[in-house]
This record gives C-alpha cells, structure tokens and sequence, in this order.
C-alpha cells in the first residue's frame, strides 16, 4: 500500500529527471509540475480558526462534486428534498427545531445609527464595546430588511447558527437596515463600517445577497472604505466589470480576500457571469485571495441556506 502511494511522486521525479537530461523547456517541467499539484484539489473539511464547531453535522458542505483550482473552486451538493424539504418543518419558511439552538435572553441587540439626518436600525450580537475578534456586517437584498439576517426559522437555521458561533468567539454580527441600494444606502453602511471598524480587533468583513452585492463592489472600489474592509462575501450575486480593471484588483496591496457563493440553478442571476468574473479574476491576479462555491442545481436563495459560515469565517480569519 505505501508503495502504491508513493508511485506517482516516483514518476513525477523521474518525468522530471528526464525532461532536465533531454533539455525539455521550463514550461513543460512547470507543467509536469502543476499535474502532481493536482493532490491539492481535495476537501480537507471545514477550516479551523476561532470560530469553533457549532452543529457541524448538520450544516458543513456534503462531499464535494468538484474541487478545482488549487481548492479555490468547490463545486457541492445541495438537494432542495434534503436541504428545505427535509430541513424545514414549513419549506422556506420554517427550519426544524433541531436546526436551531435559541440565543441567552438580552443577546440579540436592537440598536441605530445616523447618517446625512437619516435614523436607521440595525440587529446586532456578540461583542459590541471593542475587541471583538471578528466583525461581521450583512447586507440584504432586494425586499430585505434588517431581520432577514437575524431570522432563526428561514434560511434553514443558517443565521441562528452563525449568531450562535458569534457568540462563542467573542466576535460581532451587524445586520442594518439601509437607505438604498445606491448612493445614499452606500452612505448609510460606510458610516456604521466607520463606527465599528475601532472596536474590531480582527478582520472586518462585509457579506452581501442578491442585490446587496451592489455596495460590496462599490466598498471594494473605494479606497477609503476598502482599507477598512478585511473581505468580501459574494452571494447570489452578479459581477461588475470596473473591478477587473480597477487598483482594487490591480494593485496586489489593495487585494481584499473574496469568498463567492452561488447556485448553478439561479434563475435571478446566472451563475455564468459571475463565474466568468472569478475565472478573468484568477488569470489577472493568480495570488489573489479568492473562493467560488458552486452550490450545484441550487436556486437564488441556496448560498444564504448554505454556506458554510465556520469555514468561510475561519478562511477569513487566515488571510
């Protein structure tokens, strides 16, 4: 058996031996090279960090379908009987009891901010006065508001796991309302990524769904609030073609880490562009920090049900 295991670095040595003698090209060695890197495309399970195992079992990626790209690409299993049928109690509406583990009374805080004379309310939890170890800010999408990401019965469970993890790392969790999905809605969330980018003693990161992906391209563009920012969750999203081009890409001391969340079935915004744009990302800017999960026949709403917030955080957390 590890005779069997160590056969192909021995041919790989060999190829390369050979090639040297016979005055092959660098690039065909760097070639050979990249075929014995292909043993890096393997799921390794969840990453490690500090955020800790919270119903793991219940809400880690299945086994992969496809992981490519040096892990950077997964490719996973959703399954709409499983993952809402059998998940929720009401599909869509209402998770099971199992899913969810309800938040110590006081935990979950009502809170608001001004900004240009607008009073707006946001949800938080966690650590709230500084030194939180993470903060993380979500922003919803079209006909969203502040609850949707502080709602423990839709989304199978997904955000009452993440506040419970929150909790236990003594980490932060933000879920505003906002103006607008244009100038003024961007206002409105630099000011509270002002606020609480002091009292954050680790990464910043801003997660946006569906239409909300509009301020996390524009926060990226922006220098000022991007050196605020420490990454980006992209789910349910679209691209925006001044990113390629801009310094926020260009300049590998802007690179933000990017973690993209997407389902193969989504009928409000195709997988391919944004897919597009993480494959034009990666041959721009092949160190860049970056993540596509392809949540394989999920619709619109699958990577807000899905993604695994353990293993997205923690990768964060080690950028």
């Amino acid at each position: 058996m590890t005779r069997l295991r160590l056969l192909p670095f021995l041919l790989l040595a060999v190829s390369l031996v050979t090639a040297a003698c016979q005055g092959v090209s660098s690039d065909a060695l760097e070639s050979v090279s990249r075929s014995a890197g292909a043993s890096q495309d393997v799921w390794k399970g969840p990453m490690a960090g500090p955020i800790q195992p919270f119903k793991e079992t219940a809400f880690k990626y299945r086994k992969p379908l496809e992981v490519s790209d040096g892990g950077r690409f997964m490719k996973v299993p959703y399954d709409e009987l499983v993952d809402i049928n059998k998940r929720d109690e009401i599909p869509v509406r209402k998770v099971r009891s199992y899913f969810v583990q309800k938040l110590p009374p006081g935990a979950e805080k009502e809170l608001t901010y001004e900004v240009g004379g607008r009073k707006l309310a946001y949800r938080a939890v966690g650590k709230l006065d500084g030194g939180s170890k993470l903060t993380l800010i979500y922003l919803h999408g079209r006909g969203g508001n502040r609850d949707w990401g502080f709602d423990d019965e839709r989304f199978g469970g997904n955000f009452n796991r993440l506040k419970n993890m929150i909790i236990k790392a003594g980490a932060a969790y933000l879920s505003p309302d906002f103006t607008d999905f244009e100038a003024d809605g961007l206002a409105d969330i630099k000011s509270l990524i002002a606020r609480y980018r002091p009292l954050t003693s680790g990464k910043l990161i801003v997660a946006c769904g569906s239409l909300g992906n509009n301020h996390c391209w524009n926060l990226l563009l922006d220098a000022k609030a991007g050196s605020m920012i420490d990454g980006f969750v992209i789910l349910s999203g679209f691209p925006d073609d001044r990113v390629l081009s801009s310094q926020a890409v260009r300049n590998p001391a802007r690179h933000t880490p990017m973690l993209v969340g997407h389902g193969s079935w989504d009928p409000t915004f195709s997988y391919e562009p944004i897919l597009g744009f993480y494959r034009k990302l990666r041959e721009q800017q092949p160190d860049y920090p970056v993540r596509f999960i392809l949540f394989d026949t999920g619709k619109h709403g699958a990577p807000v049900r899905m993604i695994d917030w353990r293993d997205t955080l923690n990768w964060f957390a080690a950028q």
